[in-house]
């Protein structure tokens, strides 16, 4: 089952890269500077597309801060599923950490390790269609359904 969410995960990630390249994302805030500072909303948008390709496993959405107080606070949002395997497309826009991630990869799934350790949690919350991919348009921000919508284009 790892495999398969890794694919997954992996097509998911491919297709906001190849949407943002193709400058599909200029009417938002924060996709339009993927990977950095969207990884609570890919999150969940990653979590309803594995729920939409029959992934039955518990999917909780996880967001944390790690509390260093010589940096910055630095916040950071991942899927964990059942078996505390951490499923992270926004990984690697954390290159200064208390405990750097050191994987030179862009997708991550896997168990805990150092690196999310440092994360106090602040939200746990089981998926199970959880967010609804409203319709809602905020300023800066194209809506959930919209960017879901964008992203399952690119999907191959």
């Amino acid at each position: 089952m790892m495999q398969e969410i890794k694919e997954l995960a992996t097509k998911f990630r491919i297709a906001i890269e190849s949407a943002k390249n193709e400058r599909r994302f200029t009417d938002d805030q924060c996709f339009r500077n993927f990977p950095s500072g969207c990884c609570g909303i890919t999150a969940e948008l990653l979590a309803q597309f594995l729920m939409d390709n029959d992934i039955k496993s518990k999917l909780t959405y996880i967001g944390g801060t790690c509390r260093d107080y010589s940096l910055e606070l630095q916040s950071h949002a991942w899927l964990k599923i059942e078996d505390n395997i951490v499923v992270d497309i926004t990984i690697d826009q954390f290159k200064c950490c208390l405990v750097p991630f050191v994987f030179n990869e862009t997708v991550y799934v896997g168990l805990y390790n150092d690196f999310y350790n440092q994360f106090e949690i602040d939200v746990e919350e089981i998926c199970n269609n959880y967010y609804p991919l409203e319709d809602m348009y905020i300023r800066n921000h194209l809506s959930r359904r919209k960017l879901y919508e964008i992203i399952l284009e690119y999907i191959k």
